[in-house]
């Protein structure tokens, strides 16, 4: 943590990155380099999945000892890692990542249980079927999500009570299961 301000070093690059730019842009110019930069830092982690995913695509040998989903899913967790070691994110950050990344590999589960798709390729770290870094793409939304609200400090007040969000959670469930039923 930076002594002076006791804010964490990305943070504080990203305070220096804005003060910079109003520096030479003003108005509209600043506000939208403001905008594309912020959003483009909030898609860090997608954006550092997809290159991975596309790379391996492109460039993975069948014949590595290693195998490609296998090289995801270890790259996916090296990359949260290093995203907390350099506090890119917070721990509250990473905590709503890994909700996205469970749900997204129960999501994932279900449709390749239902027949939707498959992945086909090879790999130790799989559950029914399925890569565990697959939910890693998930996890990429929620890391946007945590990323973009706390870039853009935004606040949702007054926000519904808790028990209202889980109500309207459960009946969002129900009428999904009934309509796939």
């Amino acid at each position: 943590m930076n002594a002076a301000s006791h804010t964490p070093p990305a943070i504080d690059l990203e305070i220096r990155l804005g003060r910079w730019i109003r520096r030479y842009l003003s108005g509209f110019p600043a506000l939208f380099v403001l905008f594309v930069l912020k959003q483009g830092w909030a898609c860090l982690f997608g954006g550092v999945m997809l290159g991975a995913i596309l790379l391996t695509h492109f460039f993975w040998s069948s014949q590595w000892t290693l195998q490609r989903y296998d090289a995801l899913f270890m790259f996916a967790i090296a990359t949260q890692i290093l995203f907390l070691l350099f506090r890119l994110e917070t721990r509250q950050e990473a905590a709503i990542i890994l909700i996205f990344h469970l749900t997204g590999t129960a999501m994932e589960w279900f449709k390749v249980s239902a027949g939707s798709w498959a992945y086909p390729e090879p790999g130790f770290f799989k559950i029914m079927n399925v890569p565990l870094f697959s939910g890693f793409m998930y996890a990429s939304v929620g890391s946007y999500m945590a990323r973009v609200i706390r870039l853009f400090d935004m606040k949702f007040h007054p926000y519904p009570p808790f028990w209202l969000s889980l109500a309207l959670a459960l009946a969002s469930i129900s009428i999904s299961s009934r309509i796939t039923s």
